[in-house]
């Protein structure tokens, strides 16, 4: 049995501490909200962010930040983009030097556009370079929680610290993946949600299932082009966190991004399709990142340009779906000779 602290008691949060506990080990899940700590500890349900689970016996929920990282020798840090610079300030000087860390947040920081574990190995120091791993792959919360079959993958330089938290977190239903390749792992997480915001709008606009096939296959070029040119492994996007993701999160209806997409593409406004929903809707902020980097790499994202001209510069959906499919014409494949 370990002694686990889960930071952020959002959906994929407390999902991730029912799967530890399954495993018998000791989980002290802290939220932000002390009024949200009180209503798992009293009702064992999160009735907001992941409602119809049952809290199991072995996760003690919090508002006291020092008092869940206090002894705990591995961390898993969990909330959304937005929220991931000011935790890891405040998770700095609590953490114990010799604990991993395991970072459960897709996206990228707003300005700075920095993959999680650069924000965490920020805060933390050099020391926890070899610490520090990223989770990803098709984990739809509600799925996990309840036990359905699901594959992901723990990315971390470190092959023993990558083997122990796959062994830590691993279940008979909730099977991890070793890799090396953290860059590719999270720049794959971040993009896959801005691919699933344009995979709704076609859902939105009726596209059908040939065209969502081809955005899907397409959008596996440019994640490739992106990862690349940021140092990650192509390789990677042929994997869980890669092409596995991309079709979870834009096809299921579980997928705030594909919903939020789909609103947009039946005419709906974007602040009003995010003021509807308490979830972060991570394509939103991920769209204006992705680009910048893959701008500021040199390198061709169409899809991903596409939805943040609908999202930032007021482009009709309809128009920005004509703009793709109007592209010049050129080959999948080259020729040879």
């Amino acid at each position: 049995m370990a002694e686990v602290a889960v930071l952020n008691a959002g959906g994929w949060g407390t999902a991730l501490a029912c799967v530890l506990a399954s495993r018998g080990h000791a989980v002290r899940l802290w939220a932000r909200r002390p009024e949200l700590a009180a209503e798992l500890r009293i009702t064992r349900r999160n009735s907001v962010y992941l409602p119809g689970v049952e809290l199991p016996a072995g996760i003690e929920p919090t508002a006291d930040l020092p008092g869940a990282v206090a002894g705990r020798g591995v961390v898993l840090v969990v909330p959304p983009s937005r929220g991931l610079v000011e935790l890891s300030r405040r998770l700095a000087p609590l953490v114990e030097p010799e604990a991993l860390l395991l970072i459960g947040t897709k996206g990228l920081v707003q300005g700075t556009w920095q993959r999680p574990s650069e924000v965490v190995l920020g805060a933390l120091g050099p020391s926890f370079r070899g610490h520090v791993a990223a989770l990803s792959g098709p984990t739809h919360a509600e799925e996990v929680a309840t036990g359905l079959p699901t594959a992901a993958v723990v990315a971390c330089p470190d092959a023993a610290a990558a083997r122990a938290l796959q062994q830590l977190a691993a279940t008979p239903a909730f099977r991890l993946y070793t890799s090396a390749d953290v860059v590719g792992v999270e720049l794959c997480g971040a993009a896959k949600n801005v691919i699933a915001l344009a995979a709704g709008i076609g859902d939105g606009l009726g596209a059908g299932d040939n065209g969502k096939a081809a955005l899907l296959t397409r959008s596996l070029a440019e994640l490739g082009r992106l990862v690349a040119a940021c140092g990650g492994q192509p390789a990677t996007v042929a994997g869980l966190a890669g092409v596995g993701d991309l079709i979870a999160t834009c096809t299921s209806r579980h997928s705030r991004n594909r919903w939020a997409g789909e609103e947009l593409g039946r005419g709906r406004a974007l602040d009003d399709v995010l003021r509807s929903t308490p979830m972060v809707v991570e394509g939103v902020p991920a769209a204006r990142g992705v680009v910048a980097l893959a701008r500021r790499a040199g390198v061709e994202l169409p899809i991903c340009e596409a939805v943040y001209r609908v999202l930032y510069e007021g482009q009709p959906v309809a128009a920005a779906a004509a703009d793709l499919l109007g592209r010049d014409l050129t080959a999948e494949t080259p020729h040879l000779g």
